[in-house]
């Protein structure tokens, strides 16, 4: 018997004598991915309204807010009046903390976190420890050829990287063994002991931020190393270039995949193994996306992501904005998952680039500067200091007019700017993540003042 046969069905029997409700809800979503479209929406609109009902009941903030917007208890039995409550913002959230917590929220029934505050102030988030990520990560994870007992390598924020904790999480999941590396201390010890870990168990999976993903890649093609090669790579927490996704499956030896995902809501979206757009998973996550007006956008255009958690019931997020930006893909992916295909996410709504006239230029474009040319830069990242000057750093790809392309790069830079400071290219042959996680812009740059409330 195979070792990867052997691995399943000790696991899937683990699972049915210790976990049998995540075996189950495993076997559940995999029914849901192939629902038809119309039964898909009614899943929703019922998950949403009962959260609602729940939100209304249990928590003091959405009970006074929606009664000041006018929104009484008899309007919430519609589920057309869903798209009517009013949005929440980061504001609201860190504000209102205690007044989200439901009376769900009990100590037993929590995880406490915090977002990376890599482009804002960090949040505070309570997570339901009794909704099951983990299940949505094997469905995931399936669709790229990984079985949820196989051997995994992690890279990301406060992963488990101390003895008794890495003991306690293998006794627990045996004979499903994992390496991991926290993205906040990663130098060349850590480097070396996750590398060394990868080679005794030889993962079937990587998944990080895109920044520590690819700085791993940039230190094995430097080192010389060889690994085993993983089945798949999955990359998360900013925009992905395709050329960054090329470089790092060739260094692995494996296939690259994007997935979306948050601290405020785990889980958001993936893509199949066609890589031709990400998949919502709509039966556990509601998302929209809103011009600036609060309509939904249509399919090829540009708005805020708002979502909506079905399985967080101690800290309720309905309608909540997340800071980002995106477009619907139209469409149906050839797959056979009926789920709602997101384009690849273009990046937070704060990265964006101002001048002393007032004008904005916003992220949007700028993550896509090299778009054209795929093989140009390996890396790239636009920096404004306080002056508001800006420096296009790039780390130069195989396209043989890689440097030519850089200097127009500039150019356009400089347009877009309308002359009114001075733009400079710097080629290097790196450039440093940020905890783990890749910035396309970082400014300095004065922000304007918030308008009175």
């Amino acid at each position: 018997m195979a070792a990867g046969s052997f691995r399943e069905r000790v696991f899937e029997a683990k699972l049915a004598l210790v976990r049998p409700t995540e075996l189950e809800e495993l076997r559940a979503l995999a029914r849901n991915e192939r629902l038809e479209p119309e039964r898909l929406h009614a899943l929703q609109q019922a998950r949403a309204a009962e959260l609602v009902r729940f939100a209304v009941a249990h928590t003091e903030f959405y009970r006074e807010r929606y009664a000041r917007s006018g929104i009484a208890a008899r309007d919430l039995a519609d589920p057309a009046a869903f798209t009517s409550l009013p949005v929440v913002e980061r504001a609201d959230v860190r504000e209102n903390f205690e007044r989200i917590r439901s009376s769900e929220g009990k100590e037993a029934n929590l995880q406490r976190a915090v977002t990376g505050g890599s482009t804002a102030e960090p949040l505070r988030i309570l997570r339901d420890a009794r909704a099951n990520h983990r299940t949505l990560g094997w469905r995931l994870h399936r669709w790229w050829g990984v079985r949820p007992g196989d051997n995994r390598a992690l890279i990301w924020r406060d992963a488990h990287t101390r003895f008794w904790k890495d003991l306690r999480h293998n006794a627990l999941w045996w004979p499903t063994r994992s390496v991991q590396m926290d993205a906040n201390r990663i130098d060349a010890k850590s480097t070396a002991a996750f590398l060394d870990g990868w080679e005794r168990i030889r993962p079937a999976l990587l998944t990080g931020y895109v920044g520590a993903v690819m700085g791993l890649a940039q230190f094995l093609q430097q080192s010389g190393r060889t690994i085993p090669p993983p089945k798949a790579i999955g990359v998360t927490s900013a925009p992905v270039t395709p050329a960054q996704k090329r470089f790092i499956g060739e260094v692995f030896g494996a296939p690259v995949y994007d997935h979306y995902q948050c601290i405020e809501c785990p889980m958001l979206a993936g893509e199949c193994a066609r890589t031709d757009g990400l998949h919502v998973f709509a039966d556990s996550r509601l998302v929209e996306i809103l011009d600036r007006d609060g309509r939904a956008v249509g399919p090829g255009e540009t708005g805020n992501v708002v979502i909506t958690d079905f399985r967080n019931r101690v800290f309720p997020l309905i309608r909540y904005r997340l800071g980002d930006e995106a477009r619907w893909k139209p469409g149906a992916c050839p797959c056979g998952v009926t789920f709602p295909l997101l384009e690849p996410v273009r990046g937070r709504i704060s990265d964006s680039l101002r001048f002393p006239s007032g004008a904005v230029v916003a992220g949007e474009g700028l993550n896509a500067l090299f778009h054209p040319w795929p093989n140009a830069v390996r890396q790239f990242q636009v920096r404004q200091e306080a002056d508001y000057s800006l420096t296009l750093r790039c780390v130069r790809g195989t396209d043989p007019d890689a440097d030519a392309i850089m200097r127009g790069v500039a150019e356009l830079l400089r347009g877009l700017s309308r002359g009114e400071v001075p733009v400079r290219l710097e080629v290097v042959d790196v450039i440093p993540h940020d905890r783990g996680k890749q910035r396309f812009i970082v400014s300095a740059a004065p922000k304007p003042e918030p308008a009175a409330r």
